[in-house]
C-alpha cells in the first residue's frame, strides 16, 4: 500500500501498539513522534520507530522530537502550536493528523487543541479494533491481519533470537508422524500411565545441562526403564515403534531414534499438534504466514533495558491480539508446587509478553485428579490462564478458530 502525502503526530509513552497502529493503517508519508524526557517515552519512541522502519518507512520519513512537556496544559500547547507551525512551514499544504492515543491526559488535550483543523484527528480503541475519528467522522477498521508475530514481539520490546516454525528437517518429521500424533491427542484422557513413563524414559535418555548451558550428561540412546509396561499401553509402544520414535525389546529395554525423537515421545508430540494445527490454518488460508511460530527463543532487542528471556511452545497473532500457547504433558501441572511454579511463568509471560490483550492457554494432556486439579484450575483461572485438558486438546483447531473470530471448526490438515 502506498504512503498516503500526509503527516502522523503522535504522542510516545509505553502505549506502543495504540502509536504503531493508526500509521500502519493511515500510511502517511511522514511520522513525527512527540517524546518527553520520561524513560518510558523515549523507550516507546524508540519501539514504535523501529517498527515502522521494519514495515517500510525510509528513516527520514520517522522524526523524534524531544523535549515534549507532558504536564501544565498551557505549557504543552505552547509547545504543540510552536511544532504545528514548523510543519506547516517545511510541509507546505500537506495535511497533519493527529493520534491522540498516546502521552499522558494533558498532552492529548493540548494537542488536540492546537493542531485542530490542519487534518484528521484520531484515537486508537485497540480492544475493539477501531481507529476512532475524534471530529465525529467514521471510525476504520483495524485489519485483523495488519500486525505479524515479529511487530507485535518488536512494541513489547522482544526479538526472535530462534525458532523452529519451517524448519525443514522438523516440518518433515511432524507431517510423517501426523497420524500418530493425532491419535496421542484423542486418546489423551486414557493415557495417563503411558505419557508418564514415556517421560521417564525421555528424561533419562535427554542431555542434562547445567544453568549456564554446560553439559552435564550428553544425549544416550539406549535406556533401560525401571519397570515394564502396562499390557494395555503395549500398542502404543508398538506405535512408537513404527514411527521410529524407538525400538522395544518387548520388556524394559528401549533406543531412541535419535535425540529429536527422544523430545517427541517427552512430550514434544503435543508441541507438535499445536504446530500441525496452525499450520492447517495456514494451508487453509485461514492464517497467514508471519503471524505465528513455534518454539519460539525471545530476549530484548537493543537499546531496551534488560529484559528477561521467554521459550514460546507457540504464538500467534490476529486482531492485533497475541494469543501463546504452551505444553505440558508431564504430572507437575497435578501437584500444588508445580502448577504454582508454572502458573507464575506463564502470569509474567502473559503481563510482559502478551501486553493488556494478550492471552495465554496452557494445554495439559494429563488428567487432573479431584483436589489437586481443582486447585490448578482455580489458580490457572485467578491468573487469567485458559487451561485446555486431555478431553479438549482433539479440539484445539476450532477453539483457535473460535478466538480468531472465524467460522471454521474442519479438521487439522497435514501441511
Amino acid at each position: 500500500m502506498p504512503f498516503q502525502p500526509r503527516i502522523l503526530v503522535c504522542l510516545a509513552s509505553d502505549q506502543i501498539m495504540q502509536n504503531t497502529l493508526p500509521a500502519l493503517r493511515l500510511r502517511p508519508a511522514q511520522v513525527v513522534i512527540a517524546c518527553s524526557d520520561s524513560v518510558q517515552a523515549q523507550i516507546g519512541a524508540l519501539l514504535v520507530s523501529r517498527v515502522l522502519h521494519d514495515a517500510g518507512w525510509p528513516g527520514e520519513a520517522i522524526t523524534v522530537v524531544r523535549n515534549t512537556p507532558d504536564h501544565d496544559l498551557g505549557s504543552v500547547t505552547r509547545y504543540a502550536r510552536e511544532l504545528a507551525g514548523r510543519l506547516q512551514a517545511e510541509h507546505p499544504g500537506m495535511p497533519i493528523d493527529l493520534n491522540a492515543s498516546g502521552g499522558t491526559k494533558v498532552m492529548s488535550f493540548g494537542f488536540v487543541g492546537a493542531f485542530a483543523g490542519l487534518g484528521d484527528a484520531w484515537y486508537c480503541d485497540t480492544r475493539h479494533g477501531l481507529l476512532e475519528h475524534l471530529g465525529g467522522g467514521a471510525a476504520l477498521e483495524l485489519p485483523a491481519d495488519m500486525l505479524r508475530l515479529a511487530d507485535l514481539l518488536q512494541m513489547q520490546g522482544y526479538r526472535v533470537r530462534a525458532e523452529l516454525t519451517w524448519s525443514p528437517e522438523f516440518a518433515r518429521a511432524a507431517a510423517a508422524r501426523a497420524a500418530l500424533t493425532e491419535r496421542l491427542v484423542r486418546q489423551a484422557p486414557q493415557l495417563n500411565g503411558f505419557f508418564g513413563y514415556a517421560n521417564r524414559l525421555a528424561r533419562a535418555a535427554l542431555p542434562q545441562m547445567r544453568p549456564d548451558g554446560s553439559i552435564v550428561r550428553s544425549f544416550r540412546a539406549e535406556v533401560l526403564a525401571e519397570s515394564t509396561l502396562f499390557a494395555a499401553t503395549h500398542e502404543f509402544a508398538g506405535a512408537f515403534e513404527q514411527a521410529d520414535i524407538w525400538r522395544w525389546d518387548g520388556d524394559r529395554r528401549f533406543l531412541f531414534g535419535s535425540e529429536a525423537a527422544a523430545r517427541y515421545a517427552g512430550g514434544g508430540w503435543l508441541e507438535e499438534w499445536v504446530w500441525l494445527t496452525l499450520a492447517g490454518l495456514q494451508a487453509d488460508g485461514l492464517l497467514p504466514d508471519g503471524h505465528w511460530g513455534s518454539n519460539l527463543r525471545i530476549d530484548g532487542g537493543p537499546g531496551i533495558p534488560e529484559m528477561a528471556g521467554y521459550e514460546l511452545d507457540a504464538a500467534l497473532v490476529w486482531r492485533n491480539q497475541l494469543l501463546v500457547l504452551e505444553c505440558k504433558t508431564g504430572i507437575q501441572i497435578s501437584t500444588e508446587g508445580g502448577s504454582q511454579s508454572i502458573l507464575n511463568r506463564l502470569d509474567s509471560l502473559r503481563r510482559h509478553v502478551g501486553g493488556a490483550l494478550g492471552e495465554t492457554w496452557l494445554l495439559t494432556a494429563r488428567r487432573l485428579q479431584h483436589g489437586s486439579g481443582d486447585a490448578a484450575r482455580e489458580r490457572a483461572r485467578a491468573y487469567r490462564i485458559r487451561l485446555l485438558e486431555p478431553a479438549q486438546l482433539g479440539d484445539l483447531r476450532a477453539e483457535i478458530a473460535a478466538w480468531m473470530g472465524l467460522a471454521t471448526t474442519g479438521p487439522v490438515q497435514t501441511p
